[in-house]
């Protein structure tokens, strides 16, 4: 096989053509033990082999051996993953994940349980409009999430707490109930293209129902929810609602949650 480098880096959704071979990474899973999965494919071949590898492991290519050497996660959506190669001989190095997985961690929540399909009927009906398919099937599985220790979107400027949480059908809870949170943080202040899903100290964690982006997440700092509930100013506060950071869906924005402490990207 002809000479290449000798420390290939892949990113997700991505291949690295070498000539002689082309090498991809079908998914990376940031939760400890670190895993990633590698596809070698060589030109003219329909053949590929799938690797799925701890740090450390090894993979053949040709004849060659490979390891899965780290892997930078900058969301759950977003990585990249290194691999090397091993001199003949070589006896592949202890991998220290502590050091070689950077970036982003994986939020720390705890479900509070289930909610089953009369209960989420009921709760549409109460809302009086239907909620999105992708978060309607989380709250089937979790009824709400509880940080087990203060979670954030990098960058973003809002905190959940264990008593701050993704909101679900707690009417014996007020703090924890999305029914609670759309009486009073909703209703008079923002029109019913938008559900709250968490109200963070700082403001309002808010899903769009409708068109253009639904299911996108946005936040609303709480400074801004003073004034009349005319629609000149509930149209003017959904103008300020910062979607950037948060998530393009439901399932992207819990993809960018992650403890506060985390090491930036």
């Amino acid at each position: 096989m002809p000479s290449h480098p000798d420390v290939l880096v892949v990113r997700n959704n991505s291949q690295v053509n070498m000539g002689t071979f082309s090498l991809g990474a079908g998914g990376a899973n940031p939760r400890r033990p670190v895993t990633a999965q590698v596809v070698v494919a060589f030109p003219g071949s329909a053949d590929s082999t799938t690797h799925l590898l701890r740090l450390g492991e090894t993979f053949p290519i040709g004849a060659e051996n490979w390891y899965f050497a780290g892997a930078h996660f900058e969301n759950a959506g977003r990585w990249r993953v290194t691999v090397r190669r091993l001199a003949p001989g070589e006896v592949p190095p202890v991998v220290d994940e502590s050091t070689a997985v950077t970036g982003w961690r994986p939020a720390q929540l705890q479900p509070f349980g289930q909610l089953d399909e009369a209960q989420l009927q009921a709760l549409e009906q109460a809302l009086g409009r239907p909620l999105p398919s992708a978060y309607r099937q989380w709250l089937s599985q979790t009824n709400g999430m509880q940080p087990v220790e203060p979670q954030w979107v990098p960058g973003a400027p809002f905190t959940l707490f264990p008593g701050r949480p993704l909101l679900g059908v707690h009417p014996e809870h007020p703090a924890f109930d999305l029914l609670t949170a759309e009486r009073e943080w909703r209703v008079g202040k923002l029109s019913t293209d938008f559900v709250v899903i968490a109200v963070p100290m700082e403001g309002l964690l808010l899903l769009r129902l409708v068109s253009p982006h639904p299911g996108t997440v946005g936040f609303l700092p709480k400074d801004l929810l003073a004034g009349p509930g005319t629609p000149d100013a509930i149209a003017w506060r959904e103008q300020q609602i910062y979607r950037t950071a948060m998530g393009w869906s439901f399932g992207d924005f819990l993809g960018r949650l992650t403890p506060l402490d985390a090491p930036a990207t």
